[in-house]
């Protein structure tokens, strides 16, 4: 078994400031580790995603009148029949 050597002050108290900064020393460093190793590539997954999403959206459409969200205006150099005009 290994003994560990106390911190202690010099009139024999325990240092526990010492053991209070190592411990949010460790959390911290603990943190950083999960943030990196978790949330980065997460983060690196999602961001990929979206430029996928986005460059789908902005594929011309197959039938070559545009880009899949702009038909808005579709149809709007077609007149109306003459005789769907008769019939308001």
């Amino acid at each position: 078994m290994e003994t560990h050597a106390i911190r202690r002050h010099a009139d024999g108290s325990l240092d526990v400031d010492f053991y209070r900064r190592r411990a949010a020393r460790l959390r911290r460093q603990a943190m950083r580790a999960t943030l990196t190793e978790k949330a980065v590539p997460l983060t690196k997954a999602l961001v990929a995603a979206a430029i996928l999403a986005v460059t789908a959206y902005l594929v011309p459409a197959a039938d070559g009148t545009g880009w899949n969200g702009g038909r808005t205006g579709h149809h709007a150099g077609v007149s109306p029949s003459p005789a769907a005009a008769g019939k308001s």
